[in-house]
């Protein structure tokens, strides 16, 4: 399936120590620092027509089976909506989305009415493009954000991935999303 074709393209044998669990750690810490540095407040616009497109290739990245939860059961497309209009969001990764849902659809103008298989096979083929495969990590990223996150930002419904990875969550929970005053 796709996850493989991901998985495989990403892996590098002769690039064992690309990433090690060290700078993944700082990577988020200076990612994390430089989010909660910027302004609060500020709005950044959706635009429905792309979100139809991010909804149905978040579906194919993660189709409901036997053991997962698809991403339309944990809400991931919510989630973007919810997290795309807080001002720590950064508004180049919307437009990047907004710009790779337009540029799938105007290769594939009948992609929201395809079946699930005919969606998984232009997706893949879409992986192919140096876009594509961008879009597609960058979309993935936000689907996995959704799957983990807490259910007061719009995805992980009813702590759905939670309870699907055996995790439980930290007390207390956040009453009010993005650090907002209670």
């Amino acid at each position: 399936m796709l996850q493989k074709v991901i998985a495989k393209k990403c892996y590098n044998p002769n690039m064992k120590n690309l990433l090690t669990r060290r700078v993944f750690i700082a990577s988020t810490l200076i990612s994390g620092t430089a989010l909660m540095l910027l302004p609060q407040g500020a709005k950044t616009a959706i635009k429905i027509e792309p979100f139809k497109v991010i909804a149905s290739v978040q579906e194919v990245l993660l189709p409901k089976n036997a053991d997962a939860p698809s991403a339309s059961e944990f809400g991931a497309t919510r989630y973007l909506a919810v997290v795309s209009t807080h001002s720590s969001f950064v508004p180049s990764d919307l437009q990047f989305l907004n710009e790779g849902a337009k540029k799938l659809m105007k290769q594939e103008p009948e992609f929201l009415s395809m079946s699930f298989e005919k969606q998984e096979k232009v997706v893949k083929e879409f992986y192919e493009t140096r876009l594509g495969s961008r879009w597609l990590s960058l979309l993935l990223f936000y689907t996995l954000e959704a799957l983990l996150s807490d259910p007061i930002y719009g995805g992980n419904k009813d702590e759905i991935g939670w309870k699907w990875l055996g995790h439980n969550s930290g007390q207390p929970q956040p009453k009010k999303p993005f650090g907002e005053l209670v």
